[in-house]
């Protein structure tokens, strides 16, 4: 029962990051979880340590592993287990600090925007392939400043292809649509490269929308910049395991006007390696991928000190 759980939760979050992106993911789950914890019904904070602790134990065995989910899990978890007096109520001091994660999110939506702005793009063209929408925002705030830049979109699949185009229609921002595998012809024209991603593995290799890594590739051969838009809280602090974090459909196929079957893969993301990017700009600063690798390691060293990491054991 507890695998069914667990299984029917990964896709529930799979397809709705593939939909809204991560950052908006994270906020409709710490809603749901705050919901959740007010529903709870329990007689006192023993009861309720032990169906919180089943609840993220749940949220935190996804596949897969959602780097920022399972970072305010752990600090919710060790909340819960350190309120040592029964006269601290264990539920109240949950939802304050649900509320607490949830402002600190969008501050850090903002920070990032904030450095993002010191790229100078002023008359200059910009490709997209994901839908990320720290990427959007930061084209939606470079629009209200009054810059002059277009933007190219590297066609993808239909529905993340037309979220970009719908953004950047709605926001009055240039643009025009190129095949992702016609991208050779318009090298030229490209100035630089923007992604969002969907965490950083402690192989620094960073987990994104399927394609990437060729686009990535393409880009950084002929010296464009590729500039990469992460919040440090999704990092991955934990041993990789690659296999938690791609995932394939087998598919069997029948050709459309032969009698011919054939087995169909479709994975759900790339690994893109940390050292194709020219720059990868957080909530924390702009960063080279050496220096990236040095604030991983770092953050990596004190999660480990702290024991959040077992909170959910």
């Amino acid at each position: 029962m507890h695998h069914t759980k667990v299984e029917l939760l990964s896709d529930l979050l799979r397809e709705l990051e593939a939909d809204v992106g991560t950052s908006d993911l994270c906020e409709l789950v710490l809603y749901s979880l705050k919901e959740a914890v007010r529903s709870l019904k329990v007689k006192n904070n023993d009861e309720f340590r032990e169906q919180f602790k089943k609840l993220a134990l749940d949220m935190s065995q996804t596949k897969p592993k959602f780097g920022i989910l399972n970072y305010y899990l752990h600090l919710l978890m060790y909340e819960c287990l350190h309120i040592k007096h029964e006269s601290h109520d264990c539920k109240k001091s949950i939802i304050q600090k649900i509320d607490a994660i949830a402002h600190q999110t969008h501050k850090n939506r903002d920070l990032i925007l904030d450095f993002g702005e010191r790229i100078d793009i002023e008359n200059k063209t910009i490709l997209i392939h994901d839908h990320s929408h720290t990427v959007h925002n930061l084209l939606k705030k470079y629009r209200t400043r009054k810059h002059h830049f277009k933007i190219i979109v590297a066609e993808q699949d239909y529905q993340k292809t037309h979220q970009n185009i719908e953004v950047l229609h709605d926001a009055k921002i240039p643009f025009q649509v190129v095949p992702d595998y016609m991208l050779s012809h318009i090298h030229n024209s490209v100035d630089m490269v923007f992604f969002g991603a969907l965490t950083l593995k402690d192989t620094m290799d960073f987990v994104m929308d399927p394609g990437a890594y060729g686009i990535v590739s393409q880009f950084h051969t002929m010296n464009i910049p590729v500039y990469l838009f992460i919040d440090t809280t999704k990092f991955s602090l934990w041993k990789s395991e690659k296999k938690h974090e791609i995932f394939f459909h087998r598919q069997k196929r029948i050709h459309h006007t032969k009698a011919i079957e054939y087995e169909r893969l479709k994975y759900s993301h790339d690994r893109v390696p940390a050292k194709l990017f020219y720059r990868i700009v957080t909530n924390e600063g702009i960063f080279s991928p050496e220096e990236t690798e040095k604030l991983f390691q770092k953050k990596l060293k004190a999660y480990e000190k702290s024991g959040l990491c077992d909170c959910c054991n």
